[in-house]
């Protein structure tokens, strides 16, 4: 976004386009995409950002205070998109 340039799209819409370049690697990118995948709700997103997210996740080394509140969103996603 260009400075002093509005974006008048929805904040979902903006979110969904940065997150089509985010590369799945850390803990907050396995919130950011879980979190993503339960706003996105009813889109044909949704399932593709679980899936990005799950697949991180089980690379990803649990133990940390990030490690609980991304595998906590990850999974309320699970629940939310019935997987």
């Amino acid at each position: 976004m260009a400075f002093g340039r509005r974006d008048e799209r929805d904040p979902l819409e903006r979110a969904l386009e940065a997150a089509a370049g985010f590369k799945a690697g850390t803990w907050e990118s396995v919130q950011s995409f879980a979190m993503l995948a339960v706003e996105a709700r009813g889109r044909p997103e949704a399932d593709r950002l679980y899936d990005q997210a799950l697949d991180a996740s089980q690379t990803l080394k649990s133990g940390s205070w990030e490690s609980i509140q991304a595998l906590t969103w990850l999974a309320r996603a699970g629940r939310e998109l019935d997987r």
